[in-house]
């Protein structure tokens, strides 16, 4: 076995990317796709394709059997699915973590989300107690407690919402769409960067933590996005203002909606620089 060697479950966007990646700089990759129509699209990538899907049930025989399931690193990347009502992601975390517990992974790297900080304001580190309260939350969590029930090393990546190339925020608001909540802080991280930071957790030496992956870039949500309006050249977006009942509303909202997601840990970590650290800068580049 190489020392080395991928097994990515989810192939999606930021998966996509992390392949390309992980390909040019010549690691042993196997990703995964549900879909038949998707491997060779896939295998253009440079990487071994095998057709995976877990459902509900527990793992088969035939699973088990995967090489995807022989790599030193397993990554996994699959949505929550919590938008579309799904509430089974902790229960796909477990078979995953079966069948990693049955081959010769060592490391398992769930990529995660700072949607677990749902309900909470101030500066948000790793160490921050969670809000259980909501079901998302709660969903992400018991997911999280799940990929920590492996025997070897597990890594939670924390990512805040992602941007990048297809990913411009100045598209979301075609269509006349109104922006709730423009008093929010924004939390978000570049594509290149969740990247650059899976990569520097592959090199680490194999250990067990949880990161949060963010940029530093804390505007509001109507700094943002007027500012995403313009580098593309749409009028600026329209938000809920009826929420706010006057300016003393206002405050009392915005205070309340001020989360900054901390990314200090894994930056000390790995060393890591951010390539887009100021993703309004970004913002008027692309």
């Amino acid at each position: 076995m190489l020392k080395h060697s991928i097994g990515l479950i989810g192939c999606g966007w930021l998966g996509e990317a992390l392949t390309k990646e992980l390909v040019s700089q010549k690691y042993s990759v196997i990703v995964s796709t549900q879909h038949q129509e998707k491997i060779e699209a896939l295998s253009q990538l440079g990487a071994q394709v095998e057709r995976f899907s877990l459902s509900d049930q527990q793992p088969s025989q035939d699973h088990f059997q995967l090489s995807l399931f022989k790599q030193s690193c397993l990554i996994v990347a699959i949505p929550p699915g919590i938008r579309q009502g799904k509430t089974d992601y902790p229960d796909k975390i477990k078979h995953l973590v079966q069948l990693a517990e049955s081959a010769d992974v060592k490391q398992l790297i769930m990529i995660s989300s700072t949607a677990i900080y749902n309900g909470l304001t101030g500066n948000i580190d790793e160490n921050v107690s969670i809000d259980l309260s909501a079901k998302k939350t709660s969903v992400i969590h018991l997911a999280e407690k799940q990929a920590f029930a492996f025997s070897g090393h597990t890594i939670i990546l924390r990512l805040s919402g992602l941007v990048g190339p297809n990913r411009h925020p100045g598209k979301f608001l075609r269509g006349n769409r109104l922006l709730s909540d423009p008093e929010a802080t924004t939390n978000l991280i570049h594509q290149k960067d969740a990247v650059g930071l899976l990569l520097g957790l592959i090199n680490t030496s194999n250990h067990t933590a949880i990161y949060n992956g963010s940029s530093n870039t804390h505007v509001s949500k109507r700094e943002y996005y007027e500012q995403a309006a313009i580098s593309i050249d749409l009028p600026k977006p329209q938000f809920n203002e009826d929420q706010y009942q006057n300016v003393e509303n206002r405050k009392e909202k915005s205070v309340g909606l001020n989360k900054i997601i901390g990314s200090n840990k894994i930056r000390a970590a790995l060393n890591y620089t951010f390539h887009y650290d100021d993703l309004l800068t970004w913002l008027d580049k692309n």
